[in-house]
């Protein structure tokens, strides 16, 4: 009997094994890094999951290449590097797409489990498994309930000279395996470490050019063992080399036009994270809003001053159309939409729930490099227009021909658009 006991244990332990190294067994050990050793002090990897990077000699090569915080060409001028939403770079047109939470950090490369594989790390071990539909293992970590297996786990990586590539999540890192750093205020998925550091910095970059995290004698990343050194460190306190914030594997960054080992500062949008953003109208500086938050269908659309109402709060989702949404307002999950299917100009533009319908899908036009844009109903290609022109708080919202004006011209606070 203790022998099948023995036995038994064995077989969960192999299961589990299995569980988080879904990858294939034959792998080169030369790509696997030495495991930390308990004695270390450094809390082990959860599961031996083990972050990018996996080679020390070329980590610190990347982080001879990423210069000076918030320095040099890498960096759109203005901007420190994943401080804030970062708009698509020069050239990069809308590669990276409205909705969705967009930071521009600093990208290395890596060698995946599966040779060839095109494919990204980002550091959070919840997203990888959500990625590889692991119901198992995310509840094993305690992975919150907003990592849906049904989520889109990709990234858009777009760089400077417009080069883009659409790529899966399949592993974690760079350094952190619960660094989701692109994660907002009231995400079903919420930053689990590090939240003390502004929204769209991942902790190595903090880590890398601020002492973030300084621990004495951090970790060698090749040894396993004290550096003899205090440094910045990620949350399993190795020394931090370099500030990345995603890793590319091989293929991937061919995709993108980088040469062998070649890193760079990219924008990044983060598909699985929807991004709320208000749209204020350019002639008064008001934003679109349902009117007294209400929850019932055919509820009017109306211009209104900003308030941080969540019924000023709107998502882009995509109708599978490029440059065509629905666009969704946060109190009630409901849609924009064109009263009864109506082409007539003026016709009431109103929030109903969500039937996909046409009069229910909007293109973004662009309004020259102003950052606005005219918001046209697919159904009957009329603008989003503040009726009369009007300045008036709670002014109705309606379709209307287009014709130039600014109450025809949407601004959104989010980048990417």
């Amino acid at each position: 009997m203790a022998g099948l006991r023995t036995r038994k244990l064995l077989l969960v332990v192999l299961t589990l094994a299995t569980l988080l190294a879904p990858e294939a067994a034959g792998v080169a050990a030369a790509q696997t890094p030495p495991t930390i050793p308990s004695s270390s002090g450094v809390a082990p990897v959860a599961g031996d999951l083990r972050p990018t990077p996996r080679n020390e000699a070329e980590a610190a090569d990347a982080g001879r290449q990423a210069g000076a915080q918030g320095t040099g060409a890498p960096i759109a001028v203005g901007e420190g590097p994943g401080t804030a939403p970062s708009p698509a770079p020069p050239g990069a047109g809308s590669a990276n797409p409205p909705g969705f939470t967009t930071f521009r950090v600093y990208a290395t490369q890596y060698a995946p489990n599966t040779p060839g594989s095109v494919e990204v790390a980002v550091p959070d071990k919840c997203a990888k498994f959500a990625a590889l539909k692991n119901q198992g293992v995310l509840n094993d970590f305690g992975c919150a309930a907003g990592y849906r297996l049904d989520l889109d786990y990709r990234v858009v990586v777009t760089r400077d000279g417009g080069q883009s590539a659409t790529i899966p999540v399949k592993d974690v890192g760079p350094w952190n395996v619960d660094d989701n750093y692109w994660a907002g205020p009231g995400s079903t998925r919420p930053r689990r470490r590090f939240a003390d550091l502004p929204r769209g910095t991942p902790a190595a970059q903090a880590a890398f050019y601020n002492d973030y995290n300084s621990v004495p004698n951090c970790i060698n990343l090749s040894t396993g063992q004290g550096s003899g050194r205090t440094d910045g460190a990620d949350q399993f306190n190795r020394c931090v080399l370099n500030p990345a914030g995603i890793d590319l594997s091989i293929e991937a960054a061919k995709q993108l036009g980088l040469g062998n080992l070649e890193n760079a500062w990219v924008t990044v949008s983060f598909l699985w994270e929807p991004a709320d953003t208000t749209l204020t109208v350019q002639h008064s500086g008001k934003n679109l809003d349902i009117n007294f938050i209400s929850l019932d269908r055919g509820a009017q659309a109306i211009q209104w001053p900003a308030n941080g109402g969540r019924n000023q709060a709107w998502r882009f989702i995509s109708t599978g159309q490029a440059g065509v949404y629905f666009i969704q307002v946060q109190h009630s999950g409901m849609m924009l939409d064109v009263e009864g299917v109506s082409t007539d100009d003026g016709a009431r533009v109103i929030q109903w729930p969500a039937n996909g319908q046409i009069n229910q899908m909007w293109r973004l036009v662009p309004v020259g490099s102003t950052g606005s844009f005219n918001i046209i109903a697919h159904h009957s290609g009329k603008a989003l227009d503040v009726g009369g022109v009007s300045r008036d708080d709670g002014a109705l919202i309606i379709q209307w021909p287009t014709n130039g004006g600014t109450n025809q011209m949407w601004k959104p606070a989010i980048s990417g658009l």
